[in-house]
């Protein structure tokens, strides 16, 4: 292991120079003075100036949080004028639309949801860097929020003619936890695990009471990973050099969101996976209990 991998200024810095490479111009001015933070950080080590240092990188952090804020709710007002209209159009609220209008109104509908998704997920990871987002704890129970996630996937699963098994034995643990992240978790993991899985494959999400706790994998026959690819997982915007994920659209950021969220309701993360056979991807989360 380099020295770079167990210095963790030089992590945040390799790390900062990847996100870079992926923002754009409105916020390359600020990654650079955190670039050059960071840099002096590194240079002058622990100290008064280091605890100056922290408490500008802390102002930063929180600045780029706002501006984030900002960006989304801006986005946000014309994608749902674009998604309304949009909706109309394909209802044919204002008229019959021939083939070709109409297929070019589904391609409408598809990209403001692409949009969307976006939107949320630089939200989400924003939030989680800033230490911006707050859990909502309730009772429930995990068959509940499975069937949720099993209506949302359905869909994309039939798309891909794959087989969508949900596990659920009784006996788990009643929860007290934010049913709506836990979902949000399962649900990246099993749209990763769908997406990278070729057509016909089988996807099972399994759960099972662990020490009183709760734990949740998520299993596919799919591409796999090389253990250089598995040095990469939890990346921002990091996505594996293969042609099969290269065919679909994604943006890198839905396994460190749910690696995230797993953190912050102070759960483990875990995974294994071998190349041509296939994942698992898991989480142990306390029940709240």
């Amino acid at each position: 292991m380099s020295d770079a991998q167990h210095n963790p200024l030089d992590q945040a810095i390799e790390l900062l120079a990847a996100i870079q490479q992926q923002a754009d111009e409105a916020l390359r001015p600020q990654l650079g003075t955190l670039a050059e933070l960071l840099a002096a950080a590194r240079m002058r080590g622990e100290g008064e100036d280091a605890a100056v240092l922290r408490a500008q990188l802390d102002e930063m952090v929180q600045a780029n949080a706002k501006f984030v804020s900002v960006m989304v709710h801006e986005v946000r007002g014309p994608m749902t004028s674009i998604k309304g209209y949009s909706d109309m159009l394909a209802k044919n609220v204002v008229g019959e639309l021939n083939e070709m209008q109409g297929q070019f109104v589904e391609t409408i509908r598809s990209n403001v949801a692409r949009m969307e998704q976006l939107v949320t997920d630089i939200s989400d990871i924003s939030k989680l860097r800033s230490g911006r987002i707050r859990l909502e704890p309730k009772m429930d129970t995990y068959k509940n929020i499975a069937m949720q996630v099993e209506k949302t996937l359905a869909p994309l699963a039939e798309q891909f003619n794959h087989t969508l098994i949900f596990e659920t034995p009784d006996g788990l643990p009643l929860l007290n936890l934010d049913g709506a992240r836990l979902a949000q978790i399962i649900v990246k993991l099993a749209h990763n695990a769908l997406q990278y899985t070729p057509q016909g494959g089988t996807i099972i999400v399994r759960a099972e009471k662990v020490d009183g706790k709760l734990k949740v994998t998520v299993t596919d026959n799919g591409i796999g990973m090389t253990p250089e690819e598995q040095q990469h997982v939890g990346e921002l915007f990091w996505r594996a050099d293969n042609e099969h994920v290269r065919a679909f659209k994604g943006n890198g950021l839905g396994l460190p969101i749910a690696i995230g969220m797993i953190e912050l309701m102070g759960g483990e993360f875990f995974f294994e996976s071998e190349p041509e056979k296939g994942s698992t991807f898991g989480f142990i989360v306390p029940s709240g209990m």
